[in-house]
């Protein structure tokens, strides 16, 4: 079974099962915020590369992020929950309030926050497959974007052929927190994920 192309049919498959898992990650994320809306974009799908898809990211764009590996059947990847510098600052003073608090604090709630999308995102595309999936510890990375995809990837031998689901979302809060979550799929996952659909 080869990837698909982009105009192939599949590809809407794909996006349908990162539309569902991302958007229960947004809603797990709009319950932290306090029932904030939470608005999610379309997701794109991409055939690429890992390092390919840092054009989703302002490269040199300072940031915060956090990525999740998967385990479970028969699906290899990672999850990346990215949020630029700025946005990342907002969350957690709105998690922790406005006093001063210990960078090891500010980690370990956006680890959480990370945590809490992922497990709501492949939980939702286990119901959809039948499959167990859980993430694994967080990994916190703070500094440029590029960098954060490919701490994320090091290491995965798939890395020069997946298949990358990307949504941004926006939350309602004052002030703004917005970001990307990318789901990143070695090329035998998202085989094994779209036989498993039956497509």
């Amino acid at each position: 079974m080869s990837l698909p192309l982009p105009n192939d049919p599949r590809v809407d498959t794909l996006r349908e099962v990162a539309n569902i898992g991302c958007g229960h990650a947004a809603n797990a994320l709009s319950r932290l915020l306090g029932g904030r809306q939470v608005d999610l974009s379309i997701p794109r799908v991409l055939m690429t590369g890992a390092m390919a898809a840092a054009g989703l990211l302002d490269a040199n764009a300072p940031v915060v992020s956090a990525s999740l590996g998967i385990q479970g059947d028969a699906l290899n990847g990672e999850l990346l929950l990215v949020l630029p510098r700025a946005d990342g600052g907002s969350l957690e003073s709105l998690l922790l309030g406005s006093q001063p608090v210990e960078q090891a604090e500010r980690d370990s709630v956006m680890a959480e926050v990370a945590n809490i999308a992922a497990s709501a995102c492949l939980s939702a595309m286990g119901r959809l497959t039948g499959w167990k999936l859980m993430p694994t510890v967080p990994s916190l990375h703070r500094g440029g974007a590029r960098e954060a995809l490919e701490a994320a990837v090091r290491g995965r031998p798939g890395a020069s052929g997946m298949v990358v689901l990307e949504a941004r979302f926006q939350a309602a809060s004052v002030p703004p927190v917005g970001g990307q979550l990318l789901l990143l799929l070695e090329r035998e996952s998202a085989e094994a994920l779209l036989a498993r659909l039956g497509v």
